[in-house]
């Protein structure tokens, strides 16, 4: 967040780290979907940092790593077909 002055100028800026984690168990029956749901959004989480570091360091790293969940969630798309979408009706 941006505070400015009444001539617009900078005064004082903040910003806010979610630095919470969270992981779901994959146990019992429909981990498979769990596992799929959480892996597609967490490749939409690191392809919006991706996107913001072009040009900077990190960018290819993201870039790869945002590959490989999208590898991870396909897999199991293919293992387990319509049980792990969760938007399959």
């Amino acid at each position: 967040m941006i505070t400015r002055n009444h001539r617009g100028q900078i005064i004082r800026s903040r910003r806010h780290i979610n630095s919470r984690i969270s992981a779901e168990l994959l146990v019992g029956d429909g981990w498979e979907g769990v596992a799929y749901a959480e892996l597609r959004r967490l490749s939409l989480e690191v392809g919006a940092y991706h996107s913001q570091l072009e040009g900077k360091p990190g960018y290819e790293e993201t870039g790869r790593a945002v590959e490989a969940l999208k590898l991870a969630y396909k897999a199991i798309d293919e293992a387990y077909g319509d049980e792990a979408d969760p938007d399959s009706d």
